[in-house]
């Protein structure tokens, strides 16, 4: 399993913060990025939901094993929750289901 956590410049948010943030996510296996111009939030606001003046944030996704980028664009997330306005209130996060999608597609078969 691999966690990527990109951190954002939402409610102001600065680099020199992702450091004591990463201790919300400590586990070896998470790579914590800092994306000043939010680029991962506007790719997936453009790819998803066709929005180009929106970055998303507080954004949670899972893939499935195989995904990667290719040609610059972003692998589609099999899962996908959130805690933003205006987007389906369906998919508002929900850790234990959120957990337990992530156990489901963590024991698929490679």
């Amino acid at each position: 399993m691999a966690v990527y956590v990109v951190w954002v410049p939402e409610l102001g948010g600065a680099e020199h913060h992702v450091a004591g943030a990463t201790q919300l996510m400590s586990d070896p296996r998470v790579r914590h990025y800092w994306d000043q111009d939010e680029l991962v939030g506007k790719s997936y606001a453009k790819g998803l939901f066709s929005v180009d003046d929106f970055a998303l944030w507080d954004f949670y996704m899972l893939f499935d094993r195989d995904a990667t980028w290719r040609d610059g664009r972003e692998p589609t997330p099999r899962v996908w929750m959130h805690q933003l306005q205006g987007l389906e209130p369906e998919r508002r996060l929900d850790a234990d289901r959120f957990a337990a999608e992530a156990a489901r597609l963590r024991a698929k078969p490679n």
